[in-house]
């Protein structure tokens, strides 16, 4: 078995209003809660097929509503990096400055939404729960890091799809009643290739995403498809 990092802590008391600012360790995996409360988003700073400027690399716990969070390459040492993040309560601005220390957390302590959430009763109902499911699973997909909860296998297999097209799955993560791919896309064709997401929807599949909608020829992109578990 794996060694569990040894997380040092960091507690803020932040606000909707004002700028929260953290240490995160550069080279290790940090964590991010808010006390009382799931995330449910983050943006800004983000790394993704998107945006691979992103100084963040972000993968969620569905489970906890926490936050596995790594620099990415474009990180730079010592430059904060600009997030927000969303619960279903408020959004809050994070300043995050990688440095060279061992794995963090970094717990959110917001008084007032806290105490607001604890009075009444929480949000029930699948629906909210099956979306925050999907969402989270494509974020992980888009992601290179596994969190807590999820299962990554690469695969490498190729798959029919178009005479124009080599398809590829890249590798397969499994969380819950969900079931995600990473395939690569090529074309193959001498022609410039337009691509919809719906055309990979079938039969249990709930969710589709592409990188790039256009190709040309010889070039490649990044398609996401997320299945509903069947028969468990």
């Amino acid at each position: 078995m794996c060694a569990l990092p040894a997380w040092s802590l960091q507690k803020l008391e932040i606000k909707p209003d004002m700028t929260a600012t953290a240490r995160i360790a550069l080279k290790e995996t940090s964590r991010i809660k808010v006390e009382g409360l799931a995330i449910v988003d983050v943006f800004g700073s983000v790394y993704s097929p998107d945006n691979t400027a992103g100084e963040l690399m972000v993968a969620p716990d569905a489970v906890s509503g926490e936050l596995y969070v790594m620099p990415s390459a474009m990180a730079v040492p010592r430059k904060p990096i600009n997030i927000f993040i969303k619960t279903e309560k408020a959004t809050y601005t994070l300043l995050l400055t990688p440095v060279d220390i061992p794995s963090e957390t970094v717990i959110l302590s917001d008084r007032l939404t806290k105490a607001s959430s604890q009075a009444g009763p929480p949000p029930t109902g699948e629906a909210p729960d099956w979306l925050r499911q999907i969402k989270n699973m494509m974020l992980v997909l888009n992601g290179e890091m596994t969190p807590p909860g999820y299962v990554a296998v690469p695969v490498g297999k190729s798959v029919g799809l178009w005479q124009e097209a080599r398809f590829l799955e890249m590798r397969r993560v499994t969380h819950r009643r969900l079931a995600g791919s990473v395939f690569d896309l090529t074309n193959v064709s001498a022609a410039p290739m337009v691509l919809d997401e719906r055309e990979f929807f079938d039969a249990g599949v709930v969710a589709t995403g592409i990188a790039k909608t256009q190709l040309a020829p010889n070039e490649s992109t990044r398609v996401y498809v997320i299945r509903e578990k069947t028969g468990e």
